[in-house]
Formats: structure tokens, C-alpha cells, sequence
């Protein structure tokens, strides 16, 4: 996630840099073209550039605030991931009765929570398509990652983990009837987070729109020199320039935030989250060795 107020242009002009070649070196084409043989002849009037230019402009505020429904929609659910991360931890800690940090009791309880840190790194990773086991060694016993790495949905299984091993706390009298139904209704919020997430991740956003947003823009780029030809010698292009480059830099940006999934400088910062809830769940575990916040790599939070 940026959390400076800048515009990853890197990436922009890396993504957009064909089509800013072929921009520029149509645009100079027709600019010189005019320059030694005036084009008058075949001027378009403004009006039919500006209309399609107002219309193009509605479609990509549309597809800007779809894409940032989506955004908000992943940023809201991970909200949810750290309050119920917070919420498993409390109630274990008061559901569960120890007498001391060395009882086999807490160590029920430090167990499962640090199961669910590894849940919350294991879901970030799966979502960038990332290994989901690499930041479980400190969190998990190795007889627990080798039965992981034999599931292909590893967050899932993390959850049926601490659902048996709630079921077995119950039968065994450390939680009665009542603890058990909370605790396992934290695993069904988280389950359906978990859900949400997914959802946004497989759901691709209409081809169909992103083509016609893309061959509209084109069209008006293809007629806008010959609307502009009016103007006074060489300065058409850079004026064309500037005006085509902005509409395909905002749909970019909008394709940028579309998906809050993709390891991209937009993406929700699910690591950085991730890190806050374990810092949270060591504290409250009294642990020694407390690891440090994420922090933003020029101005990206990860």
C-alpha cells in the first residue's frame, strides 16, 4: 500500500511505455505532416473529439470507482482479520485456566496462538501466490508443516487445526459448552474472511469492459491530432501527447487497484498487518523477543 502521497510512475511508465512509443512517434508524425502540409482539409471538428473524450472520461471514473470498491472491499476485510485475531487470542487467554506459564494449559493456549500468526502469514502469502510455509518455521512444530505442505490450500487447513484442537480442549473439560461456541465462532468470522479474500482474488475484473475502455481510448487518440490541427505549429504535440497519456495513466491506476492481491505498490499491505497482529499476540503471551513492525520501502508498505 503507498502511504506517501506519490504515484508509483516506474511502474506506470514501464507498463505503458509501448504505448507511449507508439503515442509519441504517431503524434509527431501527424504534428510534422501538418507543420509542411497543412492538414485542413481533413480537420475533424472539436465537437466530435470532445463528446467521445467526456464519454471516455465517464467510463474510466466508473471503472476507477469499481476498482476502488474493491480495494476498500480487501482493506475492510483484513480490518476484520486483525480484530478477530485479537478477539481468538483474549478469549483463550480467559476461557482457558492456567496456573502458570509453565502449564500444560498455557501451552494449549501458546500453541494456538501462534498457529493463528502462522494463519494470517500463510493467507497473505497464498493470496500473492507466494509460498505460504516460508514464515512458518518459528510458529509451528515441523510435524505440523510437513502435513501443510501435503494440503493445497494451507490457510484452510491451519483453520481445521485449531477447530479439532478446540474440539479437543472441550472433551477434555478445559472449555465448556459456551467458551467452545465462541471460540469456534472466531474460526467461522475468520473462515469467512478467509472467503472474501478469495473471492476478490478469483474474481477477474470483465474483459469485455477493460477491451472497449481500451479501444475507445485508441479511437479518440487516432482522431484527436486531426481535431487539433488548428493549432499554432509544433505545439500539437506535446498537447496531444499530454492529453492521450492521462486518460491511459488513469486506467492504468485503476487496473493497478483492481487487484489488492498482486504484489503491486497499491496492494493491501497484508504482511505489514500480518506483522502487527503477531507483535500484538506476543505481547499478550508475555514473549521475550518481540519482532519489529514492517515499515514502508519508499513509501510502500508490503
Amino acid at each position: 500500500m503507498i502511504v506517501k502521497l506519490q504515484i508509483p510512475w516506474k511502474k506506470i511508465i514501464k507498463d505503458l511505455r509501448v504505448s507511449f512509443l507508439f503515442i509519441v512517434v504517431y503524434m509527431s508524425a501527424i504534428s510534422v505532416i501538418d507543420y509542411f502540409y497543412p492538414l485542413e482539409e481533413i480537420h475533424v471538428p472539436l465537437t466530435l473529439i470532445t463528446v467521445p473524450g467526456t464519454v471516455i472520461a465517464l467510463l474510466l471514473g466508473f471503472r476507477t470507482n469499481s476498482a476502488y470498491d474493491r480495494w476498500w472491499e480487501a482493506r475492510i476485510i483484513w480490518g476484520a482479520i486483525v480484530n478477530d485475531s485479537r478477539t481468538w487470542v483474549r478469549q483463550l487467554m480467559t476461557f482457558i485456566k492456567y496456573e502458570s506459564k509453565s502449564s500444560a494449559e498455557f501451552d494449549a493456549i501458546r500453541k494456538m496462538a501462534l498457529r493463528h500468526v502462522a494463519w494470517n502469514y500463510s493467507l497473505a502469502r497464498q493470496l500473492r501466490k507466494h509460498d505460504p510455509i516460508q514464515d512458518l518455521k518459528k510458529l509451528v512444530d515441523n510435524n505440523e508443516i510437513k502435513l501443510l505442505r501435503q494440503k493445497q490450500n494451507v490457510s484452510n487447513a491451519i483453520l481445521y487445526m485449531q477447530a479439532e484442537e478446540i474440539k479437543r480442549l472441550y472433551e477434555s473439560g478445559w472449555l465448556d459448552k459456551y467458551q467452545f461456541v465462541q471460540l469456534d465462532g472466531t474460526l467461522s468470522r475468520l473462515t469467512d474472511s478467509m472467503g472474501k479474500c478469495e473471492r476478490i482474488k478469483n474474481t477477474v475484473f470483465p474483459a469485455s469492459y477493460s477491451l472497449l475502455v481500451d479501444l475507445l481510448i485508441y479511437l479518440w487518440i487516432f482522431f484527436l491530432p486531426f481535431g487539433l490541427v488548428d493549432m499554432i505549429g509544433l505545439i500539437l504535440i506535446p498537447t496531444t501527447i499530454s492529453l492521450a497519456f492521462s486518460f491511459l495513466v488513469i486506467e492504468k491506476v485503476a487496473i493497478f487497484m483492481q487487484d489488492p492481491f498482486e504484489n503491486q505498490p497499491t496492494d493491501t499491505p497484508m504482511l505489514a498487518l500480518s506483522r502487527t497482529i503477531e507483535i500484538n499476540i506476543m505481547q499478550e503471551l508475555g514473549e521475550q523477543e518481540i519482532p519489529q513492525p514492517i515499515l514502508p520501502v519508499h513509501g510502500v508498505l508490503m
